[in-house]
């Protein structure tokens, strides 16, 4: 199916559709759902020093909370899709808060390694169903020439979860300590997976179903045909790397070891880095609206966008490793790759447009894999690194993000190679340029 056919036959769920109250209050509850998955999901990145006396271990094991989240988190995308594509977002989002919630109820009365490292896949299983579940509700209830801006905002206010691991909660930390802490994450997860099960419908039908996959002859699709047809859309494979490419440039830094590298590589206040991380977050709205934007209005020219852009993260980070200013380093990094990052969103408009409706959860699902599968190399590689230069000197973590060049250069490539394979897929001239 080609991407022009794709879309065309994805109009018939009304293009023109325009939203109302209704629509308003499950994007704003799925939103918020989302908003509690990042914050657990970040929450570890401002507790790491913390967690290094509760827990001990170097750096390699400290990166080992953030990798299993991760890797749980990108290993239950194509299932998550799965189930979405079948049961609906309301029901997947409600139960992946729950979880959420248990992971850091279960962190908060942790004090061995092994059963902080159970809670912590915990939240990476709940937060898997967050963001791909939200985003599988915006084609039913938004009209399809709004769906990537208003997939960008999702991601946008989304991100306002690392706000609350920056302030709130650091400061519940320091002041409540550690069981205080995440004890109230979890309450706030409870509430979210309330509010979700209320509020949220799967469309604006009557029965509040969604586009879930039916064969023609009845009955559910199976999961082998479903996974089977999304993967081999080159398209897919297009998402899963521009996705994989400008996701992990930023995500390396507030996800796992930015604060550390500006607390304790740099020295400066804590106070300063949380700031920093919030710039990022700004910084990512205007990138949010400038990805959501261009993608609608130069749909064929995706990869483009997507290599560009690529490319100006790498300078960024090229600048801010070479950069003897402690504070220009990190804002330089903050602010350049924090405008990049939304970017990535647009690998979910370009596998959209080569799978049919009733599989956008899973592939959707595929394409998350990407920016997370990256983003674990690049955590696990600077931890790495720093125990093997043995210190957390400013220079160290220098050389260890330097290393992420390796994951960089992989997401590069594959963009290049599953654009050449979309092309020669389309040479029936459906699409002009891609």
């Amino acid at each position: 199916m080609s991407a022009d056919a794709a879309a065309g036959q994805s109009l018939t769920l009304d293009p023109d559709r325009r939203p109302g109250g209704r629509a308003w209050t499950v994007f704003t509850i799925s939103v918020l759902v989302y908003v509690i998955a990042v914050a657990g999901r970040t929450s570890f990145s401002v507790a790491v020093p913390l967690a290094g006396d509760r827990f001990g271990g170097g750096s390699a094991v400290l990166a080992l909370f953030v990798v299993l989240q991760l890797g749980v988190y990108a290993l239950a995308q194509v299932p998550v899709g799965l189930l979405l594509d079948r049961f609906g977002s309301r029901r997947v989002l409600a139960c992946g808060a729950l979880v959420v919630a248990a992971g850091q109820a279960g962190l908060a009365l942790a004090h061995s390694l092994p059963t902080a490292i159970v809670a912590r896949v915990l939240v990476g299983v709940g937060d898997a169903t967050a963001f791909i579940g939200a985003i599988r509700l915006i084609p039913a209830w938004f009209a399809l020439g709004r769906v990537p801006i208003i997939t960008q905002l999702v991601s946008i206010l989304g991100q306002l979860g690392q706000i609350v691991s920056a302030f709130p909660f650091l400061s519940l930390l320091h002041r409540g300590g550690w069981s205080t802490a995440f004890n109230v994450m979890g309450g706030v997860g409870v509430g979210a997976a309330v509010l979700g099960l209320a509020l949220i419908r799967d469309s604006a039908a009557p029965d509040g179903g969604g586009h879930r996959r039916r064969p023609v002859g009845g009955g559910r699709e199976s999961v082998w045909t479903t996974m089977t047809a999304v993967a081999r859309q080159p398209g897919t494979w297009l998402g899963f790397f521009s996705h994989w490419i400008g996701m992990f440039p930023m995500a390396v830094f507030t996800l796992m070891w930015g604060l550390s590298w500006m607390t304790e590589g740099m020295g400066l206040a804590t106070s300063t880095a949380s700031w920093a991380i919030t710039v990022s977050t700004g910084a990512g709205v205007l990138g949010g609206l400038l990805a959501g934007t261009l993608s609608v209005r130069l749909p064929g020219h995706r990869s483009t966008i997507v290599l560009t852009t690529g490319l100006v993260s790498l300078a960024a980070w090229t600048v801010a490793l070479l950069s003897p200013s402690h504070l220009l380093s990190a804002m330089v990094v903050a602010c350049v790759c924090g405008v990049t990052g939304p970017f990535s969103g647009i690998g979910f408009d370009s596998a959209r447009s080569f799978n049919e409706p009733g599989r956008w959860g899973t592939c959707t699902g595929m394409v998350n894999v990407g920016g997370f599968t990256a983003t674990i190399l690049a955590v696990e590689l600077v931890g790495l690194v720093l125990d093997a230069t043995g210190g957390r000197t400013d220079a160290d973590f220098r050389v260890a993000f330097a290393a992420t060049a390796l994951v960089w250069v992989i997401g590069m490539g594959g963009v290049a190679v599953s654009r050449a394979l979309t092309r020669r897929r389309m040479r029936d001239g459906a699409v002009a340029s891609f």
